[in-house]
């Protein structure tokens, strides 16, 4: 079975205090803030750069720390986010390799941009979401 393009797009934690834990990754990693979702803040895209503009510019994987919910487990948020350059083929070989799907495709819009989302599980019970972007786009956009 044919592959689809595949890179790592980004990794999604769990919070309970999002800003805090933002500090923390840029305190201890260097990654910085280059956007948010929410007022209150529920989500913290970050991405490396020696400074809040060059990361917004630079290209890296993003970390998304995202608010966990009450009584979700402390790992139960954490994934990788994989940029797919053909979402059905990319569903159909991890399927055929022993993973499940969870829901369906959902097309959600980002930045302005729709972009087209599948769930998986893998064969050990770790979920992977995949993102297809539209044509010409590389990375998730970030006004």
């Amino acid at each position: 079975m044919a592959q689809a393009d595949v890179t790592v797009l980004a990794i999604r934690l769990g919070a309970d205090d999002v800003v805090a834990l933002a500090k923390f990754y840029d305190a201890a990693f260097g990654l910085k803030q280059i956007d948010q979702v929410g007022e209150p803040v529920t989500e913290i895209i970050m991405r490396y750069g020696a400074t809040a503009a060059a990361a917004k510019a630079g290209s890296s994987p993003e970390f998304l720390v995202q608010r966990r919910e009450p009584g979700d487990g402390k790992h139960v948020m954490a994934h990788a986010i994989f940029h797919v350059s053909d979402i059905a083929a990319t569903v159909a070989a991890a399927k055929a390799a022993g993973a499940s799907m969870e829901g369906e495709v959902v097309t959600v819009p980002i930045g302005g941009a729709p972009i087209r989302i599948a769930t998986v599980v893998d064969p050990q019970g770790n979920v992977l979401e995949l993102m297809e972007l539209p044509k010409g786009v590389d990375h998730l956009p970030h006004p």
